[in-house]
């Protein structure tokens, strides 16, 4: 944050100052009472299992000058802590999406956001490596893109030229609060699956929830979206907002043409208008290519060189977990283990079995959470698609995950395939099976911990914990 003080919070959030100063100046947020940076204010956020009013002292150690409290009067602040500022507000939460909201309107540089049911992190990296070209680019950290996150994300912004920030969504309503902080100039719709389809029963739904976005930007804005998802083609003249396609049809606006794979590589021409962009991308899939495409969209939509964009996506690598691969002295592991649902899982198996490697291909899949009442059918769809595809060695690992490996036997009997009850056993397998020329995919909901395998595989002495 610049420029703000407790003062200022204080009124953006609808608080009162219970004791401190109020004309502290505060640089920082966080709801983390572990981080360490001076000038922070400390969010004590309810959850399930704790309440962070717990780690307010925590906190005040670690830099904070100024704390959020819903559960404080004056007399229960000790004495020696009553030099910090206590600012009481009735939810916490709330108070810090306040905030986020009144600082984003005092912020002048152009914030791109971005959603869709799969690619959200990839692209939104690849757009900030992209822009880093002709821009200084702030972006979301890590997986900061819920309620909470975002927030966070948007207090964070400083002296940048322009920001990057995931917008994540899974009930109704969502996205509409946090497009009504974020207030993007551009916001990018990656696709529409069926992740956290539990919740929003349709796709249908999942779309229009996806929208919203729109509500939080002004008429000038612009919506960049995926032309080859059948739930977002021809919806141009639907929004006040004016409407780019890219994509590989010919209706797209930006195009990708001459698509190939070259040992393991995407490679494509970006076509915008009379331009012609040679692109050759570090990272593995094809699915990359419209992640790329989206971000040189960006790119031409911000003044921004597109050659320079792509010459930086030619040496990026990706994000950590997202289908990092790494040759190994006897077998390369392709770590795709943050998170999982049908469309991210069936891109996964395609890099796998894209991928340039004499040996076994060897796939190791986790439960895909939150699929509702169809959780099954997906479950057994991508266990036929493993095996269709010809994967050699299926290695399945949760409840949900056993549907893929009869399914897989239905489609292919020679398919070897293997379930584990634990990541400590299914680590001890893989070591044994795996030789030279072998390639294997590690891939599952984030809640199956399966880049605990990963690391395992990576690191000789790593212990699971």
């Amino acid at each position: 944050m610049r420029n703000v003080t407790v003062r200022d919070i204080v009124c953006a959030s609808g608080g009162r100052l219970l004791c401190g100063d109020s004309g502290v100046s505060v640089w920082h947020i966080t709801f983390d009472s572990r981080d360490r940076m001076e000038h922070m204010l400390f969010v004590p956020l309810l959850g399930g299992r704790t309440d962070g009013h717990s780690f307010i002292a925590s906190a005040f150690k670690n830099g904070a000058v100024a704390v959020f409290t819903s559960e404080h009067t004056l007399s229960d602040i000790p004495e020696e802590q009553r030099r910090y500022a206590w600012i009481y507000v009735e939810d916490t939460k709330a108070a810090m999406q306040r905030l986020a909201g009144w600082y984003r309107e005092r912020l002048t540089l152009p914030i791109i956001g971005i959603t869709g049911s799969v690619g959200k992190t990839t692209t939104r990296a690849m757009v900030a490596e992209a822009l880093a070209g002709s821009f200084l680019v702030y972006q979301t950290k890590g997986n900061l893109n819920s309620q909470i996150g975002v927030p966070e994300m948007l207090l964070e912004i400083g002296t940048e030229d322009i920001a990057v920030l995931e917008m994540g969504m899974s009930e109704h309503g969502e996205m509409d609060r946090l497009t009504q902080m974020v207030k993007p100039q551009l916001a990018i719709i990656t696709c529409i699956g069926v992740a956290h389809i539990e919740n929003l029963k349709t796709r249908e739904n999942i779309c229009k929830e996806k929208l919203a976005i729109t509500n939080g930007m002004q008429q000038d804005g612009v919506l960049l979206l995926n032309g080859d998802d059948d739930m977002l083609a021809g919806r141009r003249g639907s929004f006040l907002q004016s409407v780019y396609y890219y994509g590989t049809g010919p209706e797209c606006d930006f195009r990708a043409e001459n698509i190939r794979i070259v040992e393991g590589r995407a490679e494509f021409d970006a076509v915008y208008q009379e331009k012609r962009i040679p692109v050759s991308l570090a990272m593995p899939g094809r699915h990359n290519v419209l992640n790329a495409l989206a971000a040189l969209a960006v790119c031409a939509l911000n003044g921004a060189s597109m050659e320079a964009g792509a010459e930086r996506l030619a040496a990026f690598m990706g994000v950590k977990m997202r289908q990092q691969i790494y040759p190994m002295d006897c077998y390369t592991v392709i770590d795709d283990s943050y998170n999982a649902n049908p469309d991210s899982m069936r891109a996964g198996l395609q890099v796998l079995m894209e991928y340039p490697a004499a040996g076994r291909k060897v796939a190791v899949l986790g439960d895909m959470l939150e699929l509702g009442e169809d959780g099954i059918r997906f479950h057994e769809e991508i266990g036929s698609y493993a095996a269709e595809h010809g994967v050699d060695y299926l290695c399945t690992f949760g409840e949900l995950s056993r549907a893929m490996e009869s399914a897989a036997k239905q489609v292919r009997e020679q398919i070897q395939t293997r379930h584990f009850q634990t990541r400590e056993e299914l680590a001890a397998y893989l070591k044994k099976l795996l030789g030279p020329e072998d390639v294997v995919l590690i891939k599952g909901s984030r809640g199956m911990q399966l880049n605990l395998v990963a690391d395992a595989l990576r690191i000789e002495d790593f212990v699971m914990h």
